[in-house]
C-alpha cells in the first residue's frame, strides 16, 4: 500500500511540474524568429492552436513569417 502512494505522489508531482517554452501564458508570431521555429513549437503546442498562431486554421503557424 506505501508504494501504491508513494508512486500515486509521485506521478502527481510529476503532472504538476510545468517547464519549458511550452509553461509560457501565450506565445505570439513576434516571439519566434523564423516561421520553422513557430512552425515546430505549433505542431508540439497539442490540439485545438492554443497560442492562435494559425489564425486561418490551415495547419500552418505564422504565415507572415514565411
Amino acid at each position: 500500500m506505501k508504494i501504491l502512494m508513494g508512486t500515486a505522489a509521485a506521478v502527481a508531482l510529476l503532472l504538476s511540474i510545468d517547464t519549458g517554452v511550452y509553461a509560457q501564458s501565450d506565445m505570439d508570431c513576434k516571439d519566434f524568429s523564423s516561421w520553422r521555429e513557430a512552425q515546430e513549437f505549433y505542431e508540439r503546442s497539442g490540439p485545438g492552436d492554443p497560442h492562435d498562431l494559425d489564425r486561418d486554421r490551415d495547419g500552418v503557424a505564422c504565415e507572415s513569417l514565411r
